[in-house]
C-alpha cells in the first residue's frame, strides 16, 4: 500500500492486508503511520477488497511485490472468494509466509470500541480466531485500541524495522538519522544552471509594451525591500501574455 524511500537508494515498498468493509479508518491511519516512517504516499500499494479469481491474483501480486507486509486483523474474517476455503486476507498471509517477506502484525484490543455489525460470527469467527492463533505463534502482535493507536504503532515498528535494516547493512545511527530527514523532508537537489532560449511565441526579438509591468519586474528582482518578497504573482485572462512578460 505504501511506498518509501530505504536506508538504501531503492525504495522500500509496504503492503497494508486487512479486512476492507471494517476497517476503513484503520487502514487511513495505517497509512499515516507509513508516511510518518519516511515512506511516502506517492507510490501506495492500494489492496481494495477482492472478489474474483484475477483479484485475488492481483493481492498476491502486491505480496510479493513489497519488501515490507502489514497484517491487520480485527473482528472480521474477511471475504472468502467462490470455491475457496479461506478468505483474502489469509490467502495473502499465507503468500507474505511463503516468501519469508518481512511480517508486521497488529491485532484489535480487547479494549477498543466495536459495533455489532463489525464481529464475524459462524464459521468465520472459528476461521478468524484460528487464523490469530496462527500467526500469534509466528510473530508478535501489537494491539491497537483506536485507529489513531493503530498509526503510532505502525510508524514504532516500520522505524525499528528501517533501523535494523540499516544496522544489518553497516550504516552508523548518524547515516540513518540523516537519511531519515532527508526522506521526511524531500529536499530536492538543486537544479543545473540554464540559459533559455527566446520565448517562442513572440513575434520580434524584443517584448512590446508592458512597460509599466517590465518596470515593476525589474524593481523586484532589484530593489532590496521588494527582493525580500520571494514570490510575484502575475495574473490576466489568457492571451494577455503573462508567459511572455515573465519569460522576458
Amino acid at each position: 500500500m505504501c511506498v518509501g524511500a530505504a536506508v538504501s537508494d531503492k525504495p522500500i515498498s509496504v503492503m497494508i492486508s486487512s479486512t476492507a468493509r471494517d476497517l476503513p479508518m484503520h487502514r487511513d491511519q495505517a497509512r499515516l503511520g507509513c508516511q510518518r516512517s519516511g515512506i511516502h504516499p506517492d507510490q501506495m500499494m492500494e489492496n481494495g477488497t477482492a472478489t474474483d479469481a484475477d483479484a485475488v491474483q492481483l493481492s498476491l501480486e502486491l505480496v510479493e511485490q513489497a519488501d515490507v507486509y502489514i497484517c491487520i486483523l480485527a473482528l472480521r474474517y474477511g471475504t472468502v472468494p467462490p470455491g475457496q476455503d479461506i478468505s483474502i486476507t489469509e490467502m495473502e498471509y499465507n503468500r507474505a509466509v511463503e516468501l519469508n517477506k518481512p511480517r508486521l502484525v497488529f491485532f484489535i484490543h480487547e479494549d477498543h470500541d466495536v459495533k455489532a455489525k463489525d464481529m464475524e460470527t459462524g464459521p468465520g469467527a472459528a476461521k478468524l480466531q484460528a487464523l490469530k492463533d496462527r500467526i500469534g505463534t509466528d510473530r508478535v502482535a501489537a494491539f491497537f485500541k483506536s485507529p489513531e493507536d493503530l498509526r503510532g504503532h505502525v510508524h514504532e515498528a516500520l522505524t525499528a524495522w528501517q533501523r535494523r535494516k540499516a544496522e544489518d547493512a553497516g550504516e552508523n545511527s548518524t547515516d540513518v538519522a540523516a537519511k531519515k530527514i532527508t526522506r521526511a523532508l524531500s529536499i530536492p537537489k538543486p537544479p543545473d544552471k540554464f540559459i533559455a532560449h527566446p520565448y517562442t511565441l513572440l513575434q520580434s526579438r524584443d517584448l512590446i509594451g508592458r512597460q509599466s509591468e517590465q518596470n515593476l519586474l525589474t524593481q523586484w528582482v532589484t530593489h532590496p525591500q521588494m527582493a525580500r518578497t520571494p514570490i510575484f504573482n502575475l495574473v490576466a485572462i489568457g492571451g494577455m501574455g503573462k508567459s511572455a512578460l515573465a519569460w522576458k
